[in-house]
Order: C-alpha cells, then sequence, then structure tokens
C-alpha cells in the first residue's frame, strides 16, 4: 500500500462510490453524513479545498482523507483559528478496514499538518457516532465542543489533538463556548 496525493486523472466517481460504501453503515443508523450521499462534483469540490491523500494498492484507491487549512469564514468557530488544521472526508473501503489503512492515513495527515506549522489536528464527527469518537480519542482526540451543522440531522462533537504534545499527554481542557 501507498499514501499519496490524489491526482486530477484519479477516478473521481471511484472515489465518490467508495465514500458512500464506507458511510453506509452510518447511514443506515440514520446519520446524514455528507459523505453518505454527496455527489462526484461535491466530492471534487472537497478534494480541492484541502490537501486530499488517499491509500492505494494494486493501483485501486482503497481509501481518502483531506487535510484543510484554518477558515476565517467557518461556521464552526474553532476550525477559524490560527494555528489549527482539519480533517475531514475520511474513509477507507469496507473490504480494507480494520487493517491498519485509516492509521496510516491519519499519520499522513499529521505529518502534513506539522510540515505546515499547525499546532493542533481538529475533526468532527456525530455526536451518535460513539465508535469513531472512541477510535478518535485512541489516537489523541479529546471532545471539546459541540456544533450544530444545518446539513446534517444530528449534533457534531468537534474533536481536537496537539501536535506540539505526545498523544493523551496533556488532557486538554474545552475552548471557551463561543
Amino acid at each position: 500500500m501507498i499514501i499519496r496525493e490524489f491526482h486530477p486523472d484519479d477516478d473521481i466517481e471511484a472515489l465518490t462510490e467508495l465514500l458512500h460504501r464506507a458511510y453506509a453503515p452510518l447511514a443506515a443508523a440514520g446519520l446524514h453524513y455528507t459523505a453518505t450521499h454527496q455527489t462526484s462534483e461535491v466530492t471534487r469540490y472537497r478534494l480541492n479545498s484541502g490537501h486530499p491523500l488517499v491509500a492505494e494498492r494494486d493501483g485501486n484507491i482503497i481509501g481518502t482523507v483531506t487535510c484543510y487549512a484554518a477558515d476565517p469564514n467557518s461556521k464552526t468557530p474553532w476550525y477559524r483559528e490560527p494555528g489549527v488544521m482539519i480533517f475531514g472526508q475520511f474513509a477507507v473501503d469496507p473490504a480494507f478496514q480494520h487493517q491498519g489503512i485509516g492509521f496510516a492515513l491519519h499519520e499522513a495527515v499529521i505529518q502534513h499538518a506539522k510540515k505546515c506549522g499547525a499546532h493542533y489536528l481538529l475533526l468532527d464527527t456525530a455526536a451518535p457516532a460513539t465508535n469513531l469518537i472512541s477510535m478518535y480519542q485512541s489516537w489523541g482526540y479529546s471532545v471539546i465542543a459541540t456544533h450544530d451543522y444545518s446539513t446534517t440531522n444530528y449534533e457534531s462533537v468537534i474533536m481536537r489533538r496537539s501536535l506540539t504534545e505526545p498523544p493523551n499527554a496533556v488532557h486538554e481542557q474545552p475552548i471557551p463556548a463561543w
């Protein structure tokens, strides 16, 4: 397996289908993540809005993640802060899950964020997705806030990990409510 940057000539339709497959259990649980139903145009837009990476095995893309810079116009106040990067559109094809591919993609995101000078890496996920929250906590993330996006049908948790301290070395305090 290799992890590489997404190339413009990669198959966007196949990547969108991978996202739909990977997010299908969340959709079946009633969670309306964007990746459960997004079009190929939305996939391309999200990839082009950040630093997209893919995991490839035998010439096939089997995972993806996109790392985004802080956005001063974000509806999520924590995503506007200087020194943060955010990752999303994170998925591993179900046929390849539980093999360390997601962890390897995440490590590549950490390296990219550090190279960009970020101090914190952030993400959001559905509050009911307790299995995902537990996984991210095992990777050194802490829940710091909640946010209600108008495009989903659930409350999201915002999670943060320090890139300057070892994972779980310091219990991170929540950022004050905005």
